[in-house]
């Protein structure tokens, strides 16, 4: 969890503030997105401190993680999509960090849900607005969805790598 804390927590506090204050949300939304921002800071400053206090919830509680993640990730990508299109980056956040701490077939899983849902936030906001997207808009938000399970699985292998190599060294 430490390495989410490292990166992708900075990473995602900097694009939603760069969203806010370059885009000029209305009110609602930008409060909502910061107090959605300030709450995943929160819960994930306590995850990255208590998940292996418990150490027989640790498993758990990653899986906990990813899905909240995902939860909150949606959420902020739903509101500023409209403001500020590199939001939908959020939603590589959950796969990341289930190819760091599960197998693969939970990282393809997560990674399938959280491009789909790219897809899905896409199709809410063209009815949110009554425009329907072109198909150059849809094969941009395809290209997106598509992204998220590459790059979850590169990150699976190179954990997997890592574990490897660590296991090779410690036999000799």
């Amino acid at each position: 969890m430490n390495l989410l804390n490292l990166y992708f927590t900075p990473f995602a506090a900097a694009m939603v503030v760069a969203a806010v204050y370059f885009s000029e949300p209305d009110a609602t939304t930008k409060y909502l997105s910061f107090g959605l921002l300030f709450f995943s800071l929160a819960v994930n400053h306590w995850f990255s401190k208590n998940t292996y206090r418990f150490v027989g919830w640790a498993g758990r509680l990653k899986v906990l993680q990813v899905w909240l993640t995902f939860l909150w990730s949606a959420v902020l990508a739903y509101l500023l999509m409209p403001y500020w299109a590199p939001i939908w980056l959020l939603l590589t956040m959950p796969p990341v960090i289930a190819a760091l701490n599960q197998g693969r077939w939970q990282t393809v899983g997560t990674a399938l849900v959280c491009g789909l849902s790219v897809l899905g936030l896409y199709y809410l906001r063209q009815l949110s607005v009554g425009m329907p997207l072109g198909a150059d808009h849809w094969a941009q938000a395809s290209v997106q969805a598509l992204f998220i399970p590459v790059l979850a699985a590169f990150v699976h292998e190179l954990a997997e790598t890592a574990l490897r190599m660590r296991d090779v060294a410690m036999r000799q």
